[in-house]
């Protein structure tokens, strides 16, 4: 849970607060605004798990946040976080792009409860309680430092995650991988050395003669 990384729109600073403390608490990354401009920036610089999107906001309100964000093509879960208590609002909101809807006041083990439920669904490799690698967007994050991958890299780094703790010939990683596409040993080991500069050398180690194996944490 402690890799997921969560952006916070709330202009309420004592809520706003007491939620990024307890998701911070649980092992969260969060990063929390007050205002719907920030977070288009932040969303077109960054990629996050989830958003959490309190409605009456400085600049546009959430739910014409969200609706640009969805036209955009931004398929980020987003939960609101709101007092309007209006069924019409409700249904405003799902009508956006909404993912769910948590009416204020509000549990923290509620609202992590409805978190969980979107975010249980990413694929994601643990590889030690500092570094996660997220397949879907080739992104390792590495002591909070956030690296993309080039498709190639990403795939070798995906297939010794899944073979984790084992010796794997490099032959059998290029056919495996390339599935008969051709590849130069120094290619090869071009990727392999900027997989170790991105998770750390003592991750993925050549066993002379025999191969290579990644043993996470």
């Amino acid at each position: 849970m402690q890799a997921y990384k969560v952006l916070l729109l709330e202009d309420d600073l004592h809520l706003r607060d007491t939620v990024e403390e307890a998701l911070v608490d649980e092992g969260f990354f969060v990063t929390s605004t007050d205002s719907s401009d920030t977070v288009i920036d932040l969303s077109y610089d960054n990629k996050f798990d989830i958003y959490l999107f309190d409605v009456n906001v400085i600049g546009m309100d959430g739910f014409e946040l969200l609706k640009a964000l969805r036209e955009a093509g931004d398929e980020t879960p987003t939960i609101f976080l709101t007092s309007k208590r209006n069924s019409q609002d409700v249904v405003d909101g799902f009508e956006v792009g909404a993912s769910d809807y948590l009416k204020k006041p509000f549990d923290i083990d509620e609202l992590l409860a409805r978190m969980m439920r979107f975010l249980q669904s990413k694929k994601r490799y643990v590889i030690s309680d500092s570094i996660v690698y997220m397949p879907d967007s080739y992104e390792l994050i590495n002591n909070e430092e956030k690296i993309i991958l080039k498709q190639k890299e990403a795939q070798i780094l995906e297939y010794f995650l899944e073979h984790s703790g084992k010796i794997i010939p490099k032959e059998q990683v290029i056919e495996d991988v390339y599935e008969g596409e051709y590849i130069t040993d120094s290619t090869f080991r071009g990727y392999i050395n900027k997989i170790k500069n991105a998770v750390g050398k003592g991750y993925l180690r050549n066993i002379r003669g025999r191969g290579y194996i990644f043993e996470a944490v």
